[in-house]
């Protein structure tokens, strides 16, 4: 039997008969207060919510707000009107059954400074588009974070009320709170502990609310932004380089491509260093410590893709702009790393608890 105040946060949108029997199950199974969030559903669940109330409270919300703002009142109303203690968070069509939620409701490792998530293993029978998302996803966050997870869009999460405050400062109402909390927790040096849960696709997961376009462009948001900052500077770069190189013709090939190629290197990385500072990775450190730092990887990156470029230009005999376009791709991920982790990384905010 799990400790008490235990409080189980289930957040819900248009659920059928399979959020009543969770519910049964849970208060059959386990010693915690089971908060359920209506987030603006439609009129046809009334008598699913009002069934709800039977086993738990019921938090309303007068329109459909998202699954991150749903966590965020639940978290809110534990802060005003509860003790402290454990709290989990899972979802209602089913897909994380009451053994996997005690599971991590009883886990010892639930203390301050710790995230519980429960992992799938996406082994069997899985749905083709959760099987390709969760890849992608994974890929995504191991960029944007420096962290490999086996699961990072599980619903099932468990930690303590210590890290209620700072979980209401995170950022997002609807799917990419789940991944804005994953990569805070790592920002603030909060462990994540990943244990093994069972992996249940119900129809083919046609319950699931998440949208593959709108909720996938806010997860990979940060991602999205320096990908579109970064083809804006090459834009600019390679047209300047085009120009630049016709201007310098009577150079020699090498030569004319060794200096079109710097120019216009030194007005793309100052127009990305203004809008990757600023808009990408909103960064709010020094100026002149973030200026040099990046003046430093873009004099390295200069140098790497000015040899890069006349290789290919010398040694395989590519023209000056193709061989930029494979330069270009090819140094994009390093360059995304070192501006992320060392360049515009930020430093821990703790919030006091």
């Amino acid at each position: 039997m799990a400790v008490k105040n235990n409080y189980i946060v289930i957040p819900a949108y248009n659920p059928d008969v399979r959020l009543i029997a969770l519910l049964k199950e849970l208060s059959e199974k386990l010693e915690a207060v089971l908060l359920i969030v209506n987030d603006g559903s439609r009129l046809e669940t009334k008598e699913i919510f009002q069934e709800a109330e039977r086993y738990g409270i019921v938090l309303q919300h007068d329109r459909n707000y998202g699954k991150g703002k749903a966590v965020k009142t639940a978290l809110t109303f534990i802060r005003e009107q509860m003790d402290s203690g454990r709290i989990i968070i899972a979802d209602a069509d089913g897909q994380h059954t009451a053994a996997d939620i005690a599971r991590l409701l009883e886990a010892k490792t639930i203390e301050k400074n710790v995230l519980i998530i429960g992992s799938r293993c996406f082994q069997g029978k899985i749905p083709l588009r959760s099987r390709l998302g969760n890849q992608l996803t994974r890929a995504a966050f191991w960029l944007l974070s420096g962290r490999w997870l086996k699961d990072t869009q599980t619903g099932l999460r468990a930690f303590d009320s210590t890290l209620i405050p700072m979980l209401l400062e995170i950022s997002g109402d609807r799917y990419e709170y789940e991944t804005n909390m994953l990569l805070t927790c790592i920002k603030e040096k909060i462990r994540i502990v990943e244990v093994p849960i069972e992996t249940i696709y119900l129809e083919g997961n046609k319950s699931s609310h998440f949208r593959p376009l709108k909720d996938s462009a806010r997860i990979y948001m940060t991602m999205l932004k320096f990908v579109s900052s970064s083809f804006l500077s090459f834009c600019i770069d390679y047209l300047l380089f085009g120009i630049l190189l016709s201007l310098t013709s009577g150079l020699g090939v090498i030569t004319a491509d060794a200096v079109s190629n710097i120019m216009a290197r030194i007005v793309s990385a100052s127009f990305n260093f203004i809008v990757n500072r600023n808009y990408v990775f909103q960064y709010k450190g020094s100026l002149l410590q973030s200026a040099l730092g990046y003046a430093a990887l873009a004099l390295s990156i200069l140098a790497v893709n000015t040899a890069m470029l006349l290789w290919l230009v010398r040694d395989w005999g590519m023209g000056g702009l193709e061989a930029k376009i494979v330069v270009e791709v090819t140094i994009f991920f390093l360059n995304f790393l070192v501006q992320k982790f060392f360049i515009f990384k930020k430093r821990p905010v703790h919030t006091a608890l």
